[in-house]
């Protein structure tokens, strides 16, 4: 199998990039400060995953013996790290489970990764993040896309409740808010959104979550995903995710799990091989597995361990992930995830500072997990 190396892609932005992310910033910080006052009792939430349903201590280990392509970066060679985890709903709303929707977010922070961060705020942190979604496509690409995706986002999931609402809301996304031309209409993210449709709520140990967009991966560009061993699929005792008996299903199976057993992971790449079937800038397209399979890199294991307390929450939701918090051999590809870059560190560093929470990265495990509030930060 011949894989596309990274110097055969070419990374380009359209003229306006700059001035559209900076509308884009200026409107998610409008939103969050409004919600600060509506929504989060004084506190800000996340314009995207604002509802955490738990933080978890883990360990990633690397797999020894890697074909040469997969072992790049990070994955050259077999070592541990001492990790977290934070699960998320996907929505920008604090709700009972039964009324947000089933997209959900597995962020992971590594410690002790050598070499410098691509994030300057960070300086001599040690930590690297990796964001998953528990669906393997997106449903915006660029960055005047995002803005129309931006203003969507807030009406979920009630813009899904009423016929009316959720064809308006459709007709906003494949046209862009109105924007595109019949031609250049968004199908490819229409369809990446109504596939999320489909999702079914369940243990949120039993999803197989991606990383959507592509990331550089050493000298070859590479999708992730994490998906549950096989006897840890089979092992999950308390399956049902129920709305209806239950306010926050989400978050009290994740703890009794988590409470009762061990658990295991296998973080899998899938190296691009054809940068046509397996698009770089559309991250609403799939990339099939029949042109390169996922091949297993590291096992992520999450220990038996107490998350009950309602800490772990405010744990969870002082813990900043950010797919730009990486090593140059790892940077994200393609137009959707520069705007995550400016998006996803402007927002910590509001929300940080509404709400009291530390800016410094944390050095080890204990820093996120024993987070107590403003009254006693880590370290």
């Amino acid at each position: 199998m011949s894989f596309i190396p990274l110097t055969a892609y070419v990374d380009s932005l359209p003229p306006d990039f700059e001035a559209t992310e900076k509308r884009l910033v200026a409107e998610m910080e409008a939103i969050m400060r409004s919600k600060t006052r509506t929504e989060g009792g004084g506190r800000a939430i996340r314009g995207a995953h604002a509802e955490s349903h738990g933080i978890v201590r883990a360990r990633l280990e690397i797999l020894g013996d890697l074909p040469r392509a997969y072992a790049q970066g990070i994955f050259a060679r077999p070592r541990g790290y001492d990790a977290v985890v934070r699960y998320s709903n996907g929505v920008a709303h604090i709700r009972a489970d039964r009324l947000l929707g089933p997209i959900c977010g597995l962020g992971l922070k590594l410690f002790g990764v050598r070499g410098p961060s691509t994030l300057d705020e960070d300086d001599d942190a040690q930590t690297m993040d990796l964001v998953f979604f528990n669906t393997p496509t997106f449903f915006a690409n660029t960055a005047h896309d995002y803005l129309t995706i931006q203003r969507l986002i807030e009406t979920l999931p009630d813009a899904m409740s009423t016929p009316l609402l959720r064809n308006h809301f459709l007709q906003e996304l494949l046209t862009s808010g109105g924007t595109a031309e019949l031609e250049n209409w968004l199908w490819d993210e229409l369809l990446s959104f109504l596939s999320i449709l489909d999702l079914g709520r369940q243990n949120l140990y039993l999803y197989t979550y991606w990383s959507v967009g592509a990331f550089r991966h050493g000298d070859y560009i590479a999708k992730l995903r994490v998906r549950p061993t096989e006897a840890t699929a089979a092992a999950v005792v308390h399956r049902e995710v129920n709305t209806v008996q239950d306010d926050e299903p989400f978050r009290d199976t994740l703890v009794a799990e988590t409470g009762e057993r061990a658990h295991e992971f296998v973080l899998e790449a899938q190296l691009c091989t054809d940068l046509t079937r397996m698009p770089v800038e559309n991250a609403s397209v799939e990339w099939p597995v029949s042109e390169s399979p996922f091949v297993p890199v590291a096992r992520l294991s999450i220990p038996q361990q107490d998350i009950s307390a309602a800490t772990n929450l405010e744990a969870a939701d002082a813990t900043a992930i950010n797919p730009w918090r990486t090593r140059e051999k790892h940077v994200p590809l393609g137009e959707i995830n520069r705007v995550r870059r400016d998006i996803y560190t402007r927002s910590a560093a509001l929300r940080r500072k509404i709400n009291h929470q530390p800016v410094r990265e944390p050095a080890h495990p204990c820093d996120v997990l024993r987070w107590r509030g403003p009254s006693a930060p880590p370290g």
